[in-house]
């Protein structure tokens, strides 16, 4: 039997099941390394997407009309690799099924993988992942892991187009999108690799054990405690960076607004498929508290002022939220806490 004499719902069901699957992920960095794109300032290192309905729609007419027809139904349900390769930074490969319709996005699930660098990468890859904290800010790995979240709100699942700001302008931009669920799932390594350190190559942190321990590593704990897990190792870090920016302070609000902003309902962090940490956004938001303000008391009250006004400018947006209404991106006020 020709496909187009199979009926008609099943053809549009297997054109769903051809979009909406998720595309195979490389098997290893050393298979994956032609064609990625370092996101400017970032450890970042993106794929461009693949459209899995472009070869659907160049068929006939008749298959062109009817996955026009599937892609007006298509959930807004996004998925990413990311291979953590340490010390060369995080490898996405997105599977992007329809571009978002609204501005609202269903669910983005992402599943990372831990691998050692292998001797057959590029050199351009080195040192772009670094867990080094300095100047008594976090490790410059941490932007890396910001800017993959933020991403998602700004520019939206998958993009790959050139950066539009620096990375301290970055922390200002609006809000595109709004995501109501995101997943995350930390696997176990399957390369094969020791894994002593999830933040170091064994060779490194070989090197540095014997001529010392570096103290600039001490803001993540357990990185070296090999009677851990490595998934459970990077699921702590993950959920203690998630922690800093959703619970907005003195000292993160300005990196953690747009959380607040962009995210509607919950986001879950897993370690092999079992829940390992669950963010409530909208109880987060709701029940938080500004504890510090600063000292100055003219400071304290400018303040207290941008928040309230930008606090009634939010809730009004997250009620808006609630029935996927349009929204008003446009923040009333700049950096708070200045």
């Amino acid at each position: 039997m020709a496909f187009d004499q199979v009926p008609r719902e099943i053809r549009q069901r297997i054109f769903e099941l051809v979009i909406g699957s998720p595309v195979d992920p490389p098997a290893c960095p050393s298979v994956s390394q032609e064609g990625r794109k370092r996101l400017l300032g970032s450890g970042i290192w993106q794929l461009p997407p693949q459209n899995p309905a472009l070869p659907l729609l160049l068929l006939n007419k008749q298959s062109h009309d009817e996955v026009k027809y599937v892609l007006q139904r298509v959930p807004t349900d996004y998925h990413v690799d990311v291979m953590l390769v340490k010390d060369c930074g995080l490898w996405t490969t997105w599977s992007i099924p329809v571009l978002p319709r609204t501005q609202y996005i269903d669910s983005v699930s992402a599943t990372f993988r831990i691998f050692e660098p292998t001797n057959d990468l590029d050199a351009r890859f080195r040192g772009s992942l670094k867990f080094y904290g300095g100047c008594g800010g976090p490790p410059t790995a941490s932007w890396s892991f910001h800017r993959l979240v933020t991403a998602l709100v700004t520019d939206g699942p998958g993009y790959s187009g050139p950066e539009l700001a620096s990375q301290w302008e970055r922390h200002d931009l609006k809000p595109r999108y709004v995501i109501k669920h995101l997943k995350i799932d930390i696997l176990a390594p399957t390369d094969g690799a020791a894994h002593t350190s999830v933040v170091q190559p064994e060779q490194a942190w070989a090197a540095e054990n014997k001529r010392g321990y570096d103290g600039r590593l001490t803001r993540w704990d357990h990185h070296d405690d090999a009677s851990m897990p490595p998934e459970e190792r990077v699921a702590g870090y993950m959920g203690g960076e998630l922690d800093h920016l959703f619970d907005i302070s003195y000292y993160t609000m300005r990196y953690g607004v747009i959380l607040w902003e962009g995210f509607a309902k919950d986001v879950v962090l897993l370690v092999n498929g079992t829940e390992h940490k669950r963010i409530d956004v909208e109880e987060l938001v709701q029940n938080h508290k500004i504890k510090y303000w600063g000292n100055t008391p003219e400071s304290v009250i400018a303040r207290k002022q941008r928040y309230g006004v930008w606090r009634a400018w939010l809730d009004e947006r997250r009620r808006r939220m609630k029935d996927d209404l349009e929204l008003d991106d446009n923040r009333p006020v700049g950096n708070i806490m200045n």
